[in-house]
């Protein structure tokens, strides 16, 4: 099933209609335990599938905005990578996970992005929110803070939807 299919349903399910995303609400309505905790500064998040239960840990010294895309990021594999019936640990380290993605040599990081972005930031809900906007960078600095995204983050989204010029 293709991501974007996968994110409208959980959208649909956790009757999501508008921006911010409330990625954490969404977690812990799926049963799966969110912790937040003090990591190394290169350690992300991580995923923990052990006994037929999935934990999500954020690293509580980063940005609300990064650990808000972790946790989509982590969830991500989740929906799409995780196999509920073996023990896995999807660890995300921010520089190798943006370096293996951007260099297109790992694909369940690319897709775990893919899946974060569409979540955070829905393209009927992107679409919804430009609407009357020139895409200069203040607009793309306040749809950042209305979606609760960095403003690369929105600035990628907005290309990857062909809504801006690289």
């Amino acid at each position: 099933m293709e991501t974007s299919v996968i994110v409208e349903d959980i959208l649909d399910k956790h009757q999501v209609s508008g921006p911010a995303v409330d990625v954490f609400r969404i977690i812990e309505e799926s049963n799966i335990e969110l912790i937040f905790e003090a990591m190394d500064d290169n350690d992300s998040g991580f995923l923990l599938i052990e006994d037929g239960n999935a934990t999500i840990a954020i690293n509580s010294t980063h940005h609300p905005n990064r650990q808000r895309f972790t946790a989509a990021h982590e969830y991500g594999h989740y929906c799409l990578h995780s196999n509920m019936d073996k023990d896995q640990l999807f660890v995300d380290q921010a520089f190798q996970r943006d370096v293996r993605a951007s260099a297109g040599t790992d694909y369940k990081e690319i897709q775990a992005n893919q899946f974060a972005a569409e979540l955070l930031m829905p393209k009927v809900m992107v679409h919804s929110a430009i609407a009357n906007m020139s895409l200069s960078d203040l607009d793309i600095a306040l749809l950042a803070l209305r979606f609760e995204v960095s403003e690369q983050a929105m600035t990628l989204r907005l290309v990857n939807l062909n809504l801006l010029k690289p």
